[in-house]
């Protein structure tokens, strides 16, 4: 209980974060500093777990991310919940993409998440990306 209340106390103390500036992957712009994912422009709604786990990826497309980290950075390194909760939280994120693709109705550049199986998730880089 009081470890708890330190961390909350924590939190409400930590130094303003340096702005970032937003990433584009293809057609996909995820900007961290506004916690908004856009597609040609338009917002995609995202559940704050699914942005979080989006921005975990998108701050190493390219990189096989294992998913002790993705859990450790997206909920915390003491998470106790079920072990299904990354997969069901990256699905939604797939989904909401997948479904902001299909409702934009032109071509899109959307980045791959590839699932590294017994590893955790890799966000592919885009053929024209640069760093």
């Amino acid at each position: 209980m009081l470890l708890a209340r330190l961390r909350a106390h924590l939190r409400r103390q930590a130094v303003a974060a340096p702005v970032r500036k937003p990433v584009r992957l293809g057609d996909l712009v995820v900007d961290f500093s506004a916690r908004r994912c856009t597609l040609h422009g338009v917002e995609i709604p995202l559940r704050a777990k699914e942005f979080d786990l989006l921005v975990v990826l998108a701050e190493r497309v390219g990189e096989a991310v294992s998913g002790e980290t993705l859990m450790a950075e997206v909920w915390d390194e003491n998470w106790f919940g079920p072990t299904k909760t990354l997969d069901a939280t990256m699905a939604g994120l797939r989904r909401r993409l997948t479904d902001a693709v299909q409702a934009g109705g032109g071509p899109v550049r959307l980045p791959e998440i590839t699932t590294l199986r017994g590893h955790g998730y890799r966000l592919e880089r885009q053929p024209d990306q640069v760093d």
